[in-house]
């Protein structure tokens, strides 16, 4: 049996030389690139960004490019969401988890007609802004004020598609200040179209009656406390409090799906992809120490969720925009 296809980057310049870096992967905002899946199997230009500037540029160059002729039929946009380090948390171990609820979002990529994306990490200040309710938790960003990124995830015309929709523009919502119109949830999407075929149900919510704590030990009571605290992660008075009702919820991720198993189903046996490396799957994405290798795993999910997405809604009968 053959393994995973390759995934590869190439870049037309050489990195620029940092004098804290010894590595020869240094990312900066502004450098572009070619991610290549396999030998024929996809190219996504990329391009990195810290600054409003070249977000904004990539935004109009990579919409009018992924609309083409069909400017009536919706747009379709993958995203993914990745954690970093609170910038107002001083003390940095080790113990970093990237999967804890609590780490704020600190980059995003996004990807247009499955050619074009983005990979953007702003710079954040060490505090969070303190002003209403809703944004209690609101990261301040160096000269990033984000006014085409917001315009751009707030158009209702726009379909974004994100494995952990629900929590991703939550979080967007809450700590970057961006409400996703039309945000879809890329699990509950496949299991719609290939849920027959990939052997796979979208799971049914049951209610369930609170435990009697009377007769519970206090190690059975903290487990049902847990539990009903990450039931309750996703409450709808948060959900109201954060997103001024701009979005609307969309259904929690379907258990027993990967990006790497849906692609295999929805793309083709071929697409035969190997799960992001441990420096990958546990990094920093708020760090100043990202290299090439985040930046291509970034933009290989993005498109991922583009594809996906966009299969799914063609074989659901939806016209997109590509």
């Amino acid at each position: 049996m053959k393994g995973p296809v390759q995934i590869t980057l190439a870049r037309p310049d050489p990195p620029r030389q940092r004098w804290w870096r010894h590595d020869d992967d240094f990312v900066d905002d502004g450098d572009v690139g070619v991610l290549r899946i396999g030998r024929n199997l996809a190219a996504v230009d990329t391009t990195f960004a810290t600054s409003d500037e070249v977000t904004k540029r990539w935004l109009a160059e990579a919409s009018v490019v992924a609309r083409g002729r069909r400017l009536r039929a919706p747009l379709v946009a993958g995203l993914v969401a990745l954690r970093g380090h609170d910038p107002s948390d001083r003390a940095r171990g080790t113990d970093f988890s990237p999967n804890d609820h609590d780490n704020p979002i600190r980059c995003i990529a996004l990807c247009l007609g499955g050619s074009h994306a983005i990979v953007y990490s702003p710079e954040a200040e060490g505090c969070r802004i303190r002003k209403a309710k809703y944004d209690g938790d609101r990261l301040k960003f160096y000269s990033n004020n984000m006014t085409q990124l917001r315009a751009f995830l707030d158009d209702k015309r726009i379909t974004v598609a994100c494995f952990g929709a629900r929590e991703a523009t939550r979080k967007l919502a809450k700590e970057w200040g961006l409400h996703v119109a039309l945000p879809e949830e890329l699990t509950h999407l496949f299991v719609l179209a290939f849920g027959k075929v990939a052997g796979v149900e979208a799971e049914k919510k049951t209610l369930m009656k609170k435990p009697a704590k009377y007769w519970m030990g206090k190690a059975a009571l903290a487990r049902a406390k847990a539990k009903a605290d990450r039931d309750d992660y996703d409450t709808d008075e948060e959900e109201e409090a954060t997103n001024l009702g701009k979005t609307w919820r969309p259904p929690k991720v379907v258990s027993g799906l990967s990006l790497e198993r849906m692609a295999r189903v929805a793309l083709g046996p071929e697409m035969r992809l190997a799960r992001c490396p441990p420096k990958v799957a546990q990094a920093d994405w708020g760090s100043y120490h990202l290299g090439e290798e985040e930046w291509a795993y970034a933009t290989r999910d993005a498109y991922l969720c583009f594809e996906i997405a966009a299969c799914c809604l063609q074989k659901l009968g939806d016209p997109i925009g590509v």
